[in-house]
């Protein structure tokens, strides 16, 4: 793809941006023949992962810290922050864009996404299929840079971008760190690849009635944030 075309034209100015404000890594994905419900008709994805700053999880052993929370708290407020200027940069541009937030709002999500456990929209899709890393046993997408130690976040727009190569299976290999450190015992410790369904890595209403629990206990937060399987896996460490 030459690079005056158009696409990569855009896609230069996007990472810039997204880059300057503060995001590590950044990929553009296609979601055409994704089933994503009322937003299945988005072509394209940007995909934005923002790494957590590592003294944060130092002392995550067997239940999440304050550190470790403040720390997830802040990174998701500053992406879901890029997440709308990106989005509004495309619309200044003549294009559709939506930003989907990083996580559920502080204090929990809509009564159907607290009752499936899942949000509307998998971030770790569009990370995938955009060639930021692949999903581990721990059911989170690794990255080889950051390991887990990642938030996502993604604009869905109809701008033409030149897109990644898809990551289509796991590469875990024989590792089990995140499956043993995991208080809830909620990780199956299968290797992931493109279509196992999330039932098949992890137990996910074990895991977050166990992370409820943990963080209520020793922050006095309510919230679902554990943080041990992140901390555990050695993936992406200096």
């Amino acid at each position: 793809m030459h690079k005056n075309d158009p696409c990569v034209q855009n896609s230069r100015t996007l990472e810039k941006l997204a880059l300057d404000w503060g995001i590590a890594l950044l990929g553009f994905a296609d979601l055409t023949g994704l089933e994503m419900g009322s937003l299945s008709h988005w072509p394209r994805a940007v995909s934005m992962a923002m790494a957590l700053d590592p003294a944060a999880l130092a002392g995550v052993r067997d239940g999440p810290t304050l550190e470790y929370y403040e720390e997830y708290k802040r990174v998701n407020r500053a992406l879901n922050e890029i997440a709308g200027r990106l989005s509004n940069f495309i619309l200044g541009l003549g294009h559709a864009a939506e930003p989907i937030p990083a996580s559920w709002p502080e204090g929990g999500g809509n009564q159907e996404s607290v009752k499936l456990l899942r949000a509307a929209f998998q971030h770790k899709t569009a990370a995938t299929r955009a060639g930021l890393g692949w999903v581990g046993k721990n059911a989170l997408l690794i990255t080889p840079d950051f390991g887990p130690r990642v938030r996502l976040a993604t604009v869905l727009t109809d701008m033409q971008l030149p897109v990644g190569e898809p990551q289509i299976e796991g590469r875990c290999g024989s590792c089990r760190a995140c499956v043993e450190a995991c208080p809830a015992g909620a990780l199956r410790g299968n290797q992931w690849a493109a279509g196992l369904s999330r039932d098949q890595l992890v137990d996910a209403r074990v895991c977050w009635q166990t992370a409820s629990s943990l963080i209520f206990e020793r922050v006095g937060a309510e919230n679902a944030v554990c943080g041990v399987c992140v901390a555990a896996c050695p993936v992406g460490r200096s």
